[in-house]
């Protein structure tokens, strides 16, 4: 059989075979309008009045691979856990967003392992720099008003001696606020432990801890009444913490977090008292 001329917009596609053309028809290539010849025909007529063509052999093309389902990466909080990706401002800001707005959401979806590092340098960020400034505020009102501050200390102490305490203290607290986590951590998870916990690790215990205490400081940075807040705050959130990262009600977590505290708040209180007294005695001797 002749081969077929075709033309679209006077512009010649070039000659083809009968099986060709039913199969460019077919996949779209040709169109039904497009003008074709072929001997003996004396003019141009379209394809579509080409009835004799043979049938077009579809190729079975075959579908798309399934790809692999990715799965949903769990979100983990607070957001220091992901401090690379959202940099290390952004996620300390948003850490301590997140606790003092979503407490119990934020701790329900707390990574539970990882190390101790992460939570500490958190804990340690934000707990020296509050330190820090209720130091400062401390100072402050100390050298405004000596005696009412320190009683019979202030005859002993001038302004160069309370500045170099201040800077000696400034300097000693990361390593005593990282003391301070590890052994408050330690209290809480014994006591846990006794009011059945489930056999929780030490990490959880301590990641709670860590990511509950120092959002909570951030009151410190309130003249005044900041520790007084700090306090209340802390005990707030160290409730929320370990009913979720602990696993246990309500009442286990008021009772574990409440205990200890008034505990450690008599005991140190009664050790101020005993260290202020003796120290008076000595300087009125």
């Amino acid at each position: 059989m002749n081969r077929i001329h075709i033309a679209r917009d006077r512009q010649s596609l070039g000659q083809f075979s009968p099986e060709e053309v039913a199969e460019g028809l077919a996949s779209g290539e040709f169109l039904p309008t497009d003008l074709a010849w072929r001997e003996p025909m004396e003019s141009w007529k379209p394809l579509s009045e080409f009835t004799d063509l043979p049938p077009a052999t579809r190729l079975l093309v075959p579908p798309t691979l399934p790809q692999e389902p990715v799965e949903p990466e769990v979100q983990v909080e607070p957001a220091w856990e992901r401090r690379k990706h959202l940099g290390t401002f952004s996620a300390l800001v948003e850490s301590v967003r997140q606790v003092l707005a979503t407490p119990v959401a934020t701790f329900k979806a707390m990574k539970r392992e990882g190390g101790l590092s992460t939570p500490l340098s958190f804990y340690l960020i934000v707990s020296t720099l509050t330190t820090w400034a209720a130091m400062a505020y401390q100072l402050t009102v100390i050298m405004m008003n000596p005696e009412a501050m320190l009683g019979p200390l202030a005859k002993s102490l001038n302004t160069a001696s309370l500045i170099g305490i201040q800077i000696l203290s400034m300097a000693l607290a990361p390593m005593l606020l990282a003391l301070v986590a590890y052994c408050a951590a330690g209290i809480f998870h014994l006591v846990f432990q006794l009011l059945g916990s489930s056999g929780q690790r030490f990490e959880v215990t301590f990641r709670a801890y860590c990511y509950a205490v120092a959002p909570a400081s951030v009151f410190r940075l309130i003249p005044i009444c900041g520790d007084f807040l700090f306090f209340i705050a802390a005990l707030v959130l160290l409730i929320f913490s370990f009913r979720e990262a602990l696993r246990v009600d309500g009442t286990r977590a008021t009772i574990g977090v409440m205990l200890p505290s008034l505990l450690c708040c008599g005991f140190i209180w009664a050790v101020g008292a005993l260290t202020a007294g003796a120290v008076a005695q000595g300087v009125l001797k």
